[in-house]
């Protein structure tokens, strides 16, 4: 394996860490923070929402509704986006850093206590962002939101023989509790902090893929990023 190539490899390994970190991070912060909806598991919202509709609980069904629909709208524009600009797409990581942003401000502005529209908001801009990851984790043929399929994936080609890819899996898994652990600390002991915590993780991924090569074209993971 040529030099250029490793470089590639763990520029590619270390921005998906960081992005399975932050929609780690993203997660417990919308969930816990935001009207106990995932920001980026549209099952789990989809059950949260089933749930809330068989019940009668509009406090359940609407934050899960809100963060499905602007999930899917994220997907659907960075794709769009991304096929313009298939040799170019740090712009959309830097489209999320705003969307991240945007939502750190609101978080601060509302002395980390949003209410009513305003937490719908925030929910459905970080939806949005994490939506928008799972599209452009396409660009570099990695896991950062989708890790069900991709496990599913792994143990299946390990249960046949071929063990390569579960390392993959579990450096990605591994990165997600990362981000989901350190946003619950600060849930705990520095909640107006909770939000920066995402941010900081995508500004650094950013950063690397401004400054590096572009990897666009390595693969070292199990398909199934973008099912969820």
């Amino acid at each position: 394996m040529s030099a250029v190539r490793c470089s590639r490899l763990t520029q590619v390994s270390v921005i998906a860490v960081l992005l399975a970190a932050c929609a780690g991070s993203v997660d417990v912060f919308a969930f816990f923070g935001l009207g106990h909806a995932f920001a980026g598991i549209v099952t789990g919202n989809l059950v949260t929402a089933g749930y809330g509709l068989a019940t009668g609980n509009a406090s359940l069904v609407k934050p899960a509704v809100t963060a499905v629909a602007a999930c899917i709208a994220g997907e659907v524009i960075w794709a769009r986006l991304l096929n313009r600009r298939a040799g170019n797409a740090l712009p959309l990581l830097i489209a999320e850093n705003a969307l991240l942003l945007i939502v750190l401000i609101t978080w601060l502005g509302t002395d980390d206590h949003p209410h009513g529209i305003i937490t719908l908001s925030m929910l459905a801009l970080a939806s949005a962002g994490i939506g928008g990851q799972s599209i452009w984790a396409l660009h570099i043929h990695q896991t950062t939101t989708y890790f069900t399929g991709m496990l599913t994936t792994a143990v299946n080609a390990a249960a046949g023989g071929s063990l390569a890819k579960i390392g993959v899996s579990i450096r990605q898994l591994c990165a997600l509790i990362a981000g989901a652990a350190l946003a619950g600390i600060l849930l705990r002991d520095l909640r107006s902090a909770v939000p920066a915590l995402p941010l900081v993780l995508l500004t650094a991924a950013t950063t690397i893929q401004a400054w590096c090569p572009s990897p666009a074209h390595h693969r070292d993971q199990p398909s199934g990023e973008n099912a969820s």
